[in-house]
């Protein structure tokens, strides 16, 4: 009982305890001082933030002003820029002055009213610099007002082993086409091609499991063949995704999302494990982008691949298949643009750290550091002196293309990526229904590409469906490949090789030795 009443006791007491004990205070950011600069910029590794900062460092010597970073995640950046640029910038707060934007997402924030127009600097910054392609996304379809200048270029192509392509005897021209290259892809993998671990290396993959590069990956096919995502009418756009044309190169794509010996790791990673694959030289081509050039060249430290097998065997870019269309290189990347409701005193000081930062030299400099290609005319020119760069570049110049700059694109990316992890989910399961359920898929993102743009298309639900299923069952060419492949063997077999060879060699040398003391006795 008194072991009750010692409880209740302690209850109450423990309750006054907690009624009159003070609040923790509460930890607070210190607030940015009224001359700082603040620059949004999405967080690409490590060694490009440490060049970013560099880079402001040098802005500060020079003009005085200092200049906070901000790193937003790629993943959640679109959201919470929606959140932060309908409101005002406050005194002492983290609201940016210079952002940097996706190029797909430039219309859409410039429809929006959250980003302001950026023509009074056109002849400062000199935007004949810039590739057209580049430049075509700072627009909101075919309207003039220039809302965003290009920072850098996200141009997708197909990389190799340079070790393994060069040992394997492969020359662009055996991979031209689409059917040659699927044939090359077979023959390397019935070859069970290893590289110096003795692991055996996949022909090719695109990664496709939840990833948000898909529409990026299938561009090129549908692009190749005559087709794509979304056409412009006189009534405005509409989905192209159940076109004919644009069908043909979404079965090409498919081919490489389904055959499991030339692509055997497909369904069941993404992209960035993709690139890890590639970069264990365990995978022989890749469809990536040109960071992987210059991330071989920097220590691990700065995020860099220096000492990964792929440093030790080297990399080439090679040209990959074309269709009858031509061979469309996909070109992406970010420009800067400034937020329309940024504090308006610090107006001209964030127009010279804009100015700034496309200054030739510091678009290098930050290029050369992230290894995303320049959108600069004059400093990609020094670029192709590196052969590595030479097809990327080629098909920037010749044949590059880049997607619909309207505003709805951001929300017809999202779907047509939601599409290819859907179509990856039921490929992976492998129901007897999977062409049905795939051209399921098909339509139902065509049917919301076109609610997205508020198009009524004229043709009656069955006629589509008819269409999407019987071309995406048509069956792809694929030529054999017959002149052979080199041997590319592992580097635990290759020791034992030489082993045996020097141990020959020595043999015979003393056998040969043996014979001439003989013969000088005698």
């Amino acid at each position: 009982m008194k072991k009750h009443i010692f409880g209740i006791a302690l209850f109450l007491v423990s309750l006054a305890l907690c009624g009159t004990a003070q609040a923790v205070p509460e930890l607070r950011a210190m607030p940015t001082p009224p001359d700082t600069l603040v620059l949004w910029v999405m967080d690409q590794d490590i060694n490009a933030g440490t060049a970013l900062q560099k880079l402001m460092k040098k802005y500060t010597r020079q003009s005085g002003i200092p200049v906070k970073i901000r790193f937003l995640d790629w993943g959640s950046a679109f959201a919470e820029l929606n959140k932060v640029l309908v409101n005002e910038a406050g005194e002492g707060n983290d609201y940016p002055d210079v952002l940097q934007l996706g190029s797909t997402w430039v219309p859409y924030f410039a429809k929006a009213g959250l980003i302001k127009p950026v023509d009074e600097m056109i002849d400062a910054v000199d935007t004949s610099r810039f590739y057209p392609e580049a430049m075509k996304s700072a627009h909101i379809g075919r309207d003039s007002v220039v809302y965003a200048i290009p920072w850098f270029l996200d141009i997708r192509g197909f990389f190799a082993n340079e070790r393994i392509w060069l040992e394997l005897g492969l020359h662009d021209s055996e991979i031209e086409t689409y059917p040659k290259f699927y044939g090359v892809l077979r023959a390397i993998s019935e070859a069970k091609v290893a590289n110096r671990q003795g692991v055996e290396v996949a022909p090719f993959e695109f990664g496709v499991k939840e990833d948000w590069t898909g529409y990026q990956q299938m561009s090129p096919f549908l692009w190749n063949f005559g087709g794509d995502f979304v056409v412009e009418t006189e009534k405005g756009y509409r989905s192209a995704l159940a076109d004919s044309l644009t069908l043909v190169g979404l079965r090409h794509y498919l081919k490489l999302l389904r055959d499991q010996e030339l692509s055997p790791n497909n369904l069941k990673e993404n992209s960035a494990q993709s690139a890890d694959r590639f970069v264990r030289a365990e995978q022989l081509i890749i469809f990536g982008t040109s960071e992987l050039i210059r991330k071989i060249e920097f220590d691990t430290d700065l995020g860099g691949l220096m000492d990964s097998p792929l440093a030790k065997d080297g990399i080439i870019t090679v040209a990959g298949p074309k269709g009858p269309f031509g061979n469309h290189s996909f070109v992406g990347g970010s420009h800067l643009t400034l937020p329309k409701n940024a504090n308006p005193i610090k107006r001209n000081s964030a127009y010279d750290l804009f100015l700034f930062m496309l200054r030739a030299d510091n678009i290098d400099y930050y290029s050369r550091q992230c290894g995303f290609i320049p959108p600069d005319r004059g400093l990609i020119r020094i670029w192709m002196q590196d052969p590595r760069y030479n097809h990327l570049i080629e098909g920037l110049e010749n044949h590059g293309r880049s997607t619909q700059n309207i505003p709805e694109w951001s929300e017809i990316e999202m779907s047509v990526n939601g599409m290819v992890s859907a179509i990856a989910a039921s490929l992976l399961k492998n129901a007897p229904d999977v062409d049905d359920e795939i051209a399921r898929f098909v339509f139902d993102t065509h049917q919301k590409i076109n609610s997205i743009l508020g198009y009524n298309s004229p043709e009656t639900v069955a006629a589509v469906k008819e269409r999407v299923r019987k071309s995406l069952l048509q069956p792809v060419d694929e030529f054999k490949y017959a002149k052979g492949l080199g041997v590319v063997k592992g580097e635990s077999e290759w020791s034992i090789r030489l082993i045996v060879v020097i141990s020959l060699g020595v043999l015979a040398v003393a056998m040969m030795l043996v014979y001439a003391f003989r013969i000088r006795k005698h």
